[in-house]
């Protein structure tokens, strides 16, 4: 009996062990290697507050969308109740609307312009719906009548933006990328629309393929956007469903992606091994064009800078703070506060920034204002605290480059194991040393040649004056 208790409080002690260590393998910041391989960081966000339950709206059900206006008000599109909740960043009730005369069935997305004014993504009833800041409704936009707009995809808005020049940009779910309309509902065409990617095995079985099985390869459609931002400065950013590659896009208005075709973000291989496809349902881009992305297939959130460098990776799946679900919206606030809403937790969770990545943050703010000596010393202060963390060692890398420091510029490269820096570094440093030393190379060969001819005619005339002795000797004879 003993023996059987030890056996048990054995098994009881090794599985807590074994579960407090899975939960450790995914509890941890970190970033990817060259190698897609992690590297854990220090923490970068911790959960500050989680808003459940509001006073005098009660619970959230299949909320799906979240936005914060230009002054700090936190707007929730609570698709389930068929109502949009107005909070304070605190969570405090400032409104609920319905959709006032004609009421909201199954809304999806919202945009607040400056002013207040809301423009919901009201998708069941086929429409975006425009309401003034008291909830009031002042006009809708429906399906344009224009010949180009395509009616085997009825017009079912889930996500809406308005850009700086008063055009109204929707997602429809469908691979036709935007529907563009003007502010009198005339149709203005598509931009960004998505396409198939190559597979070599679709060219096989168009080739070798039964007439069944080519019309089935017809009817595969091209991934669809599933949420997008549009910026201040006009670009917009997209991320994309089932795509192999270019799941996150910065586009111009006339969608051309900046970003490389064949970029890819996210993970393709979790903690234990298993095969992942990213599933990017929604975005938030900062003043600096820190792009902070969420997916869904591991609930986790991908931070990168403008130029698609991953600074961290944090959430993952659960039930408890910082974990979700079933993520679908992320947005953030003035002081860097990141909010995430999960729609079968019902619940938006708030992040503060740790010291870490606020740090991270301010080194790329001040290397992208040109102060590339200032830069510096954040990105030495965070490597004090995350040796590993080779993103500072490839921003001090930029940095001197800027400041055309190629020595200093190739060590940093060469911490980040970053080869293309440091074959830039390495070409930069010879092209200088080649100015600097021009001068005197250009004297150096200018004397070597004039070494040579002087050299050359000492010869000949040593050989003159061998040959005019030879013949004179044989004169004699």
């Amino acid at each position: 009996m003993k023996r059987i208790k030890k056996i048990a409080f054995m098994l009881v002690v090794l599985i807590c062990f074994f579960s407090s260590t899975v939960y450790g393998a995914s509890n941890y910041d970190y970033i990817l290697d060259e190698n897609k391989e992690r590297i854990a960081i220090p923490s970068t966000y911790r959960v500050e507050k989680v808003l459940s339950y509001f006073e005098g709206a009660g619970y959230l059900n299949n909320a799906q969308d979240l936005f914060i206006d230009k002054d700090g008000k936190l707007y929730v599109v609570d698709t389930g109740n068929n109502r949009v909740l107005k909070l304070s960043t605190e969570g405090r009730l400032l409104g609920q609307y319905d959709g006032d005369t004609k009421k909201f069935n199954n809304p999806n997305g919202i945009y607040v312009d400056e002013y207040g004014d809301m423009y919901v993504a009201d998708t069941g009833n086929g429409r975006i719906v425009h309401l003034d800041p008291d909830g009031k409704f002042v006009e809708e936009f429906v399906q344009p009548e224009s010949p180009l707009y395509d009616k085997k995809s009825p017009f079912k808005p889930t996500k809406v933006y308005i850009d700086a020049i008063n055009q109204i940009y929707a997602l429809n779910d469908d691979y036709h990328g935007f529907i563009v309309l003007d502010a009198n509902n005339h149709f203005k065409g598509y931009v960004a629309p998505t396409r198939l990617e190559f597979s070599f095995k679709d060219v096989l079985i168009r080739i070798f393929a039964s007439p069944e099985q080519k019309e089935q390869l017809a009817k595969r459609l091209p991934p669809a956007h599933s949420n997008f931002v549009i910026t201040d400065d006009g670009m917009i950013y997209a991320t994309t469903l089932r795509a192999k590659t270019e799941q996150i896009k910065k586009m111009t208005t006339l969608g051309e992606n900046i970003y490389p075709e064949d970029g890819f973000f996210g993970e393709e291989i979790d903690e234990y091994g298993n095969k992942i496809e990213p599933a990017f349902v929604d975005l938030t881009v900062d003043e600096n064009g820190i792009i902070t992305a969420l997916e869904s297939s591991t609930c986790r959130l991908y931070q990168y800078d403008q130029e698609g460098n991953l600074l961290t990776v944090f959430g993952g799946r659960g039930t408890y703070r910082g974990k979700f679900l079933f993520p679908t919206s992320v947005v953030h606030d003035n002081e860097g506060n990141i909010y995430v809403l999960d729609s079968r937790m019902n619940n938006i969770q708030i992040f503060r920034p740790t010291k870490f990545i606020k740090t991270v943050h301010t080194a790329l703010s001040l290397y992208y204002d040109g102060k590339y000596q200032e830069a510096i010393e954040p990105w030495k202060e965070i490597l004090k605290v995350g040796p590993n963390y080779y993103v500072a060692h490839k921003g001090m890398g930029k940095a001197y480059m800027k400041q055309e420091k190629w020595n200093q510029s190739m060590k940093a490269y060469k911490l980040a194991d970053d080869k293309e820096g440091y074959s830039d570094s390495f070409a930069e440093r010879r092209h200088q040393n080649f100015r600097e030393y021009f001068g005197w190379i250009v004297l150096a060969v200018v004397v070597a040649i004039i070494a040579i001819i002087r050299f050359v005619r000492y010869l000949k005339k040593l050989s003159d004056k061998y040959i005019r002795e030879t013949k004179t000797w044989k004169g004699v004879i």
